[in-house]
């Protein structure tokens, strides 16, 4: 993902670098102007300063984790290379504590708890060094107040920790709030598009297979026009289909106050696709030990389950097993579909619901906008988990009444 995909977020990255690059080439020349003589100490403090540098300079060019981790790992080699060059500037123990401050600007999971484990790891270290060989020689500050460092370092990785995970959680809560935006403007949009064409569509396909019907029981029609009849009106009612899908996304989302006894309706679901599981070789079952109510027409939670359950089986190999379970969270029932079929990609789970994506061939990618539609009616949600080769989990969540 790229954090600085717009001017605004580039313009405030590249004046901070600048800030950043300005200060490390000042405490170059602070050094120089100190020195009597060019060392091989400051030769390393160069190079250091200009590997810095030029990594955050190429970064916007290249946002991705290899370059976001040899960032960190450059960052502890230099503010360790001064805490070990200059042992009289203590502000650098200082800028080691925030070390871990580089990879929230990432907000990337793994790679800051690398950088807050990894700092911990060297700093401990660091502490049993000075306590134990150099006893004050070189890091008297340190030495002086061995207990006040290590809860002062303690303390701040701590904090840095919670500000990661309090920023790391908003950030998701954005995230899945603008998804929930762009589900809402796709069913709008389809809905809309629903309303304007399915109607027009409708009638010239009633027309056609009125007079199919008619011609079909017409004598003087020869058999061997009247034999593509039945292909020609399966075309027309899976076209009939399709208009029926776009006029239920085009009704309003008005909330129905009718309940549905879970466990009653699911097994009545089951008895509707048993035999389709049975045809495909699948083993199908549904084992919900406690009744439930929620919030939901019937029909439309029949609708919703044979959609999802008609999906696992085309989902899954003969020989393979479909399961349906509910489990009682707080106030709400989750309720699953779980199938050990082909799985998906995160790429196609994240696609999912969008109008037209399908991963069927002569799908139309309907069906789940339907459910997603059902489930905001009623203030329910729809999870997928998957992975790829080993089948997918979907749960399904209610209110309980």
């Amino acid at each position: 993902m790229r954090e600085l995909r717009n001017d605004s977020s580039l313009k405030v990255y590249r004046i901070t670098i600048t800030m950043t690059i300005a200060l490390m080439i000042t405490g170059l020349f602070v050094v120089y102007f100190r020195k009597t003589n060019v060392d091989l100490d400051f030769i390393i403090h160069l190079i250091l300063v200009v590997l810095l540098s030029v990594q955050f300079i190429i970064y916007p060019k290249n946002e991705n984790v290899i370059t976001r981790i040899l960032i960190i790992v450059t960052t502890f080699l230099y503010f360790y290379t001064l805490f070990i060059i200059y042992p009289e500037t203590p502000s650098t123990f200082i800028l080691i504590c925030l070390i871990p401050s580089i990879a929230i600007l990432f907000f990337h999971l793994r790679l800051f708890y690398f950088a807050l484990v990894a700092n911990t790891f060297l700093m401990m270290l660091t502490f049993g060094y000075v306590l134990l060989v150099d006893q004050g020689e070189r890091y008297l500050f340190i030495y002086n107040d061995i207990t006040g460092n290590i809860i002062n370092f303690i303390g701040s990785q701590i904090i840095l920790y919670f500000v990661f995970k309090l920023s790391h959680s908003r950030i998701e809560s954005q995230k899945k709030y603008y998804e929930q935006i762009q589900q809402a403007e796709r069913l709008k949009t389809t809905g809309q598009l629903a309303a304007a064409v399915a109607h027009e569509i409708r009638n010239p396909i009633t027309v056609v297979k009125g007079f199919l019907q008619f011609y079909q029981s017409d004598n003087t029609v020869p058999e061997h026009v009247k034999k593509h009849y039945p292909l020609m009106m399966e075309e027309l009612q899976i076209a009939e289909t399709v208009i029926n899908d776009f006029l239920t996304l085009a009704k309003p989302a008005e909330e129905i106050s009718v309940t549905v006894e879970v466990k009653a309706a699911l097994h009545s679901v089951y008895d509707l696709l048993s035999s389709y599981a049975l045809m495909n070789n699948i083993q199908f079952s549904v084992v919900i030990d406690e009744e439930y109510t929620v919030k939901c027409s019937l029909m439309e939670f029949k609708q919703l389950f044979v959609n999802l359950i008609k999906n696992a089986i085309e989902a899954t190999p003969s020989g393979g097993s479909i399961e349906i379970t509910a489990k009682r969270k707080g106030n709400k029932l989750a309720i699953y579909v779980k199938d050990n079929g082909d799985g998906m990609t995160k790429e196609e789970v994240k696609a999912l619901g969008t109008p037209f994506y399908t991963l069927k061939s002569k799908g139309t990618g309907l069906g789940l906008m339907i459910c997603y539609n059902i489930m905001e009616k009623y203030h329910g949600s729809i999870l997928f988990n998957s992975e790829k080769g080993k089948g997918t989990k979907v749960g399904v969540t209610f209110p309980i009444m």
